[in-house]
């Protein structure tokens, strides 16, 4: 295994991760490169690597991407009392409109005024064609939302994917009990590059995600059931109840969507109403949030697929209810999570269901860093039979899923 620091701006690269065939030693390869570089120098990199790319041009930003990620970095930066000079994205129909008070340019446009002497921090989930345009446009500043992350660890990390450096080594012993619960070699190769990624961001670390449209319905890990029974938690507006009927051709028992958001459930139910009367009376949408305890929580909802659940702000509240409540007298055999960082409760409130029934799991992993790790271990302490998978359908550490899967609904059984 040959793993380097490359330039000046110490990322790593002309990566050659899994020379060796025992994957048993992958992450202690992976764990000795990072002690590798000196705590001091750890903690220099994180405090100074946006700066490094960004100065002299630190508080003059423009974020090229102004959907969900773009306006969650917009928000964080108010906080600490910076307004972005623009917006830069690539959907002409936004262009010379303004979101929450902050312009939106063409790219052409954005670099021309800004290519100089602003830094353009990339808010979008696929970042790589952006950096390319940017960089082919002429742009001398381009940084990831990783690094402000770093520069900024109070406003941002708390609520990300993202971690201090110094912080994942403090981690090595949840990170190992991970690694050990994974049942192939691809799960713990996506776990070794993402540990690796998230102590220093940079190309060549990642392998290729998965196409987007198998996300949750991993067609060669989970064997498809007639009659399945599928819990969407965080079922938005019907867009992975959608995905579930493409995937398993109309051929489904019901649908129980979980939807606490009344703008995102009312679109929810406008869509299977529009099915015909055979399917649409099938799915059932519920009006709550998933947790480990029936109770009423504040929620911050945002129209979006990112509404949340907060623990102490929040525009609105909400019902809770345990998976366990909700479905002491049915049997779900699919569910399905992504519920904006609350996962680790909602499987607590679940580990019955998952003791008697062992419905398949589908369970977001990118919504908090240590999510990579304590997740696949709660799962498998809740039920140790499960078969437990990790795939990532994007770039970075982002729609990176868990699939827990009982022996008899494996595809190789």
């Amino acid at each position: 295994m040959q793993l380097r620091f490359a330039d000046e701006r110490h990322e790593m690269t002309d990566l050659q991760l899994f020379t060796n065939d025992d994957s048993s030693q992958w992450l202690e390869h992976i764990l000795l490169r990072l002690r590798s570089e000196s705590p001091a120098a750890t903690l220099l990199r994180e405090k100074t690597a946006f700066d490094r790319i960004a100065s002299p041009y630190e508080n003059s930003l423009v974020l090229f991407g102004c959907g969900y990620l773009g306006r969650s970095v917009l928000q964080g930066l108010r906080k600490v009392g910076i307004e972005p000079i623009a917006f830069a994205d690539n959907n002409p129909r936004l262009w010379g409109t303004s979101i929450e008070g902050v312009r939106v340019e063409s790219p052409s446009n954005a670099v021309a005024e800004h290519g100089r002497s602003a830094c353009f921090v990339v808010t979008v989930y696929h970042g790589s064609p952006v950096v390319e345009q940017l960089q082919a446009a002429g742009c001398d500043r381009i940084a990831p939302v990783a690094f402000l992350s770093w520069k900024y660890p109070d406003v941002f990390i708390p609520s990300s994917s993202y971690a201090l450096p110094h912080w994942i080594l403090k981690q090595e012993s949840d990170i190992r009990a991970a690694y050990g619960v994974l049942s192939e070699d691809a799960s713990r190769r996506e776990f070794c590059e993402q540990i690796l990624w998230r102590f220093q961001p940079g190309r060549g670390i990642l392998s290729p995600g998965l196409p987007e449209q198998e996300t949750y319905f991993p067609d060669d890990l989970v064997k498809p059931l007639d009659g399945e029974v599928f819990v969407d938690c965080g079922a938005f507006n019907g867009d992975s109840a959608r995905s579930f009927l493409a995937h398993r051709k109309n051929q489904f028992g019901r649908i129980f969507a979980i939807e606490p958001d009344p703008d995102n459930r009312a679109a929810l139910r406008t869509w299977a109403d529009s099915l015909d009367e055979g399917m649409g009376s099938r799915i059932t949408a519920l009006p709550y949030g998933v947790s480990d305890r029936d109770e009423t929580l504040s929620f911050q909802a945002t129209n979006t697929a990112g509404s949340t659940l907060l623990t102490g702000e929040g525009n609105s509240s909400i019902e809770c209810r345990k998976l366990d409540t909700l479905f002491a007298a049915e049997s779900p055999t699919y569910i399905k999570m992504d519920i904006e960082g609350a996962e680790p409760q909602a499987l607590a409130g679940g580990a019955e269901v998952m003791r008697s029934k062992h419905p398949v799991l589908a369970i977001c992993l990118y919504h908090r860093c240590e999510h990579l790790w304590q997740l696949p271990s709660l799962i498998h302490s809740i039920y140790p039979g499960y078969h437990i998978f990790l795939r990532r359908y994007s770039e970075d550490c982002w729609e990176i899923m868990c699939y827990a899967v009982p022996s008899d609904r494996l595809a190789s059984a």
